[in-house]
């Protein structure tokens, strides 16, 4: 049986904030440190290919169950600012002041919100959602918890149809993700946390930012906010990118193809 870590098996552990439980995965060991947050129904384990690859190239990476999610406890609150500042504060129990801040979908959301507190070199932002109106969020609430606290022999089989580019590995910690997920993390965000915008929050600080998108046709990211961030970005030092044959979750199905292009912006010297 193939083993689901890419060679480089985490560490876990965990931190107390405000009484409720923040676990994370921990690969490497650097002075410099990359956090990773994941999007909506996922997990830490959900960079179980990414990871590796950062910490091999000489960094210490951290990647966090966001609220609700894989072991971490749920929030009362759920507006992105809250889950920001509740990661932040993580961050700053352990230790960790980040060199770059990676974030997917939602995670993204929350990288964009916590980066003025948390003030990383860089950030990078995986087909992020950079937007939320309230009615959409009550029309795709159902669909976003499908597979929510079942069995992993249950979702396994239509993850597995449903995403045939995707890695075993991917399809196996998604089952294990969705099994773990709490409902109220899900519907905290798509239900309870209104309707808001972050592009213009990205864009008042200065921290360079990689935005990669998905293709056209599967980016969760509005034509006007395309526009937007690709006009804003380059302001500070950074570069939007859409990378062509990668859907919403370009480091499963697309890591092929997202990972020599996040790898490159890494490795890039900045003033």
């Amino acid at each position: 049986m193939v083993s689901c870590d890419a060679g480089m098996s985490p560490n876990r552990g965990q931190v107390i904030v405000q009484n409720r439980n923040v676990s994370f995965l921990r690969w490497g060991e650097s002075s410099r440190h990359i956090v990773l947050l994941h999007g909506i129904t996922s997990s830490a384990r959900s960079w179980w290919r990414v990871a590796p690859v950062l910490a091999n190239s000489g960094y210490s990476v951290t990647a966090f169950d966001m609220p609700g999610h894989g072991e971490s406890s749920s929030l009362a609150t759920h507006d992105i600012a809250s889950v920001a500042a509740h990661i932040g504060t993580a961050c700053t129990a352990l230790g960790i002041q980040p060199h770059t801040m990676i974030g997917h979908s939602w995670g993204g959301a929350v990288c964009i919100s916590a980066t003025a507190a948390m003030q990383p070199q860089q950030r990078i932002l995986i087909d992020p959602l950079v937007a939320l109106d309230a009615a959409w969020g009550a029309q795709v609430v159902e669909r976003f918890s499908e597979g929510i606290g079942q069995a992993i022999h249950q979702t396994t089989p239509w993850l597995s149809a449903r995403n045939k580019h995707w890695h075993r590995c991917d399809v196996q910690w998604k089952a294990e993700a969705l099994q773990q997920c709490r409902r109220e993390a899900v519907e905290g965000l798509f239900l309870h946390s209104g309707s808001w915008q972050l592009v213009d929050e990205l864009a008042a600080v200065s921290t360079p930012t990689l935005c990669l998108v998905a293709s056209a046709e599967s980016t969760v990211i509005s034509a006007d906010h395309q526009a937007a961030l690709a006009a804003v970005l380059p302001l500070h030092g950074g570069q939007y990118r859409q990378i062509d044959g990668t859907d919403h979750n370009m480091h499963r199905a697309g890591f092929d193809l997202t990972m020599p292009v996040l790898r490159s912006w890494l490795t890039q010297e900045r003033v």
